[in-house]
Parts: structure tokens; sequence; C-alpha cells
């Protein structure tokens, strides 16, 4: 016989079944004198969304960064990004298949966008379906020349030269593409001398042993005035052994230090009264080991006037770009720690010219002092230490404070022509 309390108790349990925002809630409820058990609540699957780091349709897109194409809430399937010949860019799906990212875009390109998904059920969700163009340049910025060369190891003074094939419109936005990478802690700035030439130096000298590492990641960067960076530029170098020179017009000597210590003093005959060495700092940044030197060629004497010279004289360094050296002179022996007789160079005899040619390296700082005419930024391409580090900084297109207009030679055109004596 059946218990019929049984069965009334089973036939008075319910269950109602609720649909309700894309959710299932399950209700329980029970004649007995429990109370009721609580909802239970199981959340629908999103479906996965599929985005595009450009929107559909764009015009004139940047190249600066790749194309990235996401999955939320789910993983990408399938991408392809197809160029104007048709065939598909490379590109790298993350671990986690929700992040592709593309292969360096092309300038004056169309792209097509193919992508597609799944949620986490495995759903496939909705394709990603669209088209953009890249920007097309009036013209290319470049990197011509970097100084100090890849490689090289140069003194403690030398600063960076970076060189472009074109003048810059927007200086900040190519400033913040380019870095300098000192291996040993170093304070330091841009300063644009011209709008084609922009340079980088240490607050103070710099540390010997340092390696420097100096890019310039222009691909893409918009220069300003239709003028797009074309391309990547990385170089380094090292500095070499802490050396100082100073040329002292009042005393007729030059004297050379090695680690803040002097190892020697050689007599000297600098500038005359009418050609004066010019005071200031300079930087060694040339050297031959013979030179030809026309006093027509710094505006000195022409051809014809008296005191015109036309000479090949040996182991010059140069020292600025308005003529300049410290060379050897055998004609000045005599004069040589006694009186200023030279059109501006600074003359030393055969065997102590030989010894400064051997040490100095390109770099170092050359200090002349006690003359009567400054150096100025108008008389070389390195001019970096005429400058108080305040008005240097200033001359970063990163500070509000416009730099004091500069003016520089052409460094395409012939400072290294002129040549004093």
């Amino acid at each position: 016989m059946r218990n019929t309390r049984t069965m009334r108790g089973m036939l008075a349990a319910a269950v109602a079944l609720t649909l309700s925002a894309g959710l299932v809630t399950v209700s329980v409820q029970s004649s007995g004198p429990s109370a009721p058990l609580a909802d239970v609540v199981t959340p629908a699957v999103a479906p996965v969304r599929l985005a595009s780091s450009v929107p559909p349709g764009a015009q004139q897109v940047g190249i600066v960064d790749p194309l990235v194409v996401t999955a939320t809430d789910g993983t990408l399937n399938t991408v392809t990004l197809t160029g104007p010949d048709g065939k598909p860019v490379s590109g790298t799906l993350s671990p986690d298949k929700t992040r592709w990212t593309s292969a360096p875009l092309a300038f004056k390109s169309n792209y097509t966008v193919a992508a597609t998904g799944a949620g986490t059920d495995g759903t496939p969700g909705q394709p990603l379906n669209s088209t953009f163009t890249t920007v097309a340049p009036a013209r290319t910025l470049a990197v011509t020349a970097v100084r100090p060369s890849n490689g090289q190891t140069v003194g403690i003074a030398m600063p960076i030269s970076i060189y472009f094939n074109r003048p810059v419109t927007d200086k900040a936005a190519v400033e913040r593409a380019l870095s300098v990478s000192p291996s040993i802690a170093t304070e330091g700035s841009f300063h644009w001398m011209s709008s084609q030439r922009v340079h980088w130096r240490p607050k103070d000298f710099w540390k010997p042993g340092t390696t420097v590492k100096v890019n310039s990641s222009l691909r893409g960067v918009n220069a300003g005035n239709g003028t797009f960076g074309a391309g990547d530029h990385t170089s380094s170098f090292t500095i070499g052994a802490h050396h100082y020179v100073t040329a002292d017009a009042g005393t007729h000597t030059v004297t050379l230090f090695e680690n803040d210590k002097p190892i020697k003093t050689f007599p000297a005959s600098l500038g005359q009264a009418k050609y004066p060495s010019q005071w200031g700092m300079h930087v060694a940044y040339e050297k031959h080991p013979t030179k030809r030197m026309r006093s027509d060629s710094w505006g000195g004497p022409q051809e014809g006037e008296d005191g015109f010279y036309d000479e090949v004289l040996p182991l010059a360094v140069r020292i600025s770009s308005n003529g300049e050296f410290v060379h050897v002179n055998g004609a000045t022996v005599r004069q040589q720690g006694r009186a200023n007789v030279s059109h501006g160079c600074v003359n030393l005899s055969p065997a102590n010219g030989k010894f400064f040619y051997d040490w100095v390296q390109i770099g170092d700082p050359v200090n002349v002092v006690n003359t009567s005419r400054p150096l100025t930024p108008a008389d070389g391409d390195i001019s970096d230490w005429l400058f108080s580090w305040d008005d240097y900084v200033a001359g970063s297109a990163l500070h509000n404070k416009p730099p004091a207009p500069v003016a520089t030679p052409n460094p395409s055109a012939a400072p290294a022509a002129a040549q004093n004596k």
C-alpha cells in the first residue's frame, strides 16, 4: 500500500523556470517546514567582440604603430591583413590568442582586415571586416649622418650631432623620436643648432669608459609640413681617456692634462694681435697628417696682399670651423714660448707637435685663454660648450623657453676649407 502522505509532499513540490535578461533562474519550493532554497543563477555566455586599432574606412593613417586586432570575451581564430599587392602582411598572435599585431605598415597603401573569433564556449562571433589607407608623405625625412660615427672612440667633450636631409618643422615630434642611452648615468639635453641639425651634450664632460647608444626612431614620425620619417637609425660610440688641453696666449704655452693632472707643457705661438686666436672651449674634431692652408680661405690676406700664405703644413688638428688648428710650424719655433705671431692657429715645434698629434683624441677639449677675441657659435659647428647649461637646455624643442637664434654654417658647406696658420 502506498504512503499517501509522501505522495502529497512530492506533488506539492514545484519547480519554476524563469528566463529574464539572459539568465536562467531556478526556484525550488517545498511544502516541508524548512526554509526555501536560495535561487541558483547561471550567467549566459557573452559573445566574443573583435576590434581593430584602426577605425573602418580610415584615411591618412600613420605608420608609426602597427595594426592591432583584439578579441574580448573570447579568442581570435583567424586574422588576415592584405596589402595593396594582394599579399598578406605577417603578424604575431599573443599566447592567449586575444591580440594580433601586424608587421610595420607601409606609406601610401590600402589595407583590408578580416578576422574571426569565438567566445569562451566556442560559439563563433561576428567577424571583423574593414579597410583603411595609410598616409602619403609629400616628402620624407632621413638621418644623413651622426657624429661621433658608429664604433668611434672620442674624447670627453664630444657632443652628439644628428644631421637631417631636410629642414624639420615639428622639432618636438622629431626630438621625441630621438634617444641617447649612456652606459653610465649622464645628465644631458638636446639642442637644435638649426632646422637640419640637432645636438646632444652632457651637462658636464663625459666620464671615460662610457658607451653611448644613439637611436633615431623616425620611421613614420610626422615631422610637419607633409614630411614624415623614412626610417630608423642607430649608432654607438665610446668615451676614451680623460684628456684636457689649455692653450694660453698670455704665457705662450700649451699644457696637456690627463685625468686632471698636467703631463706636458709646450712652448707655443698663438694668434698675433691682428689675427688673435679665439678664447673659449674648442673641441678637437679633425686630424690631418698634412693640411694645405690658405689665408684667403678664412677671410685673411688675399692672394697678392701682404701676409698672404698658401702652404702645406704637417700634423694639423682642427679645433674650430673658422680655420683654427693646433699644428706644427717650424718657421715659428724661435717665437714659440715668447711671442704670438700666427694668424690664429696654435703653433708647435716638430717634436712637440708630433707628441700632441699622437696623444690628442677627436673630441678632446681645447680651452684657449687670454686672448682678445671670443669664440662664438658662428665660428664652428661644435659650439656646445659656449652655452650655459640653462641656455643649452632651452634649445631643446621639448622645453617651453624658445632657444636663442644661433647662426651656424651649413654642415654640407665647406667649413673644413678654412684654415689659419
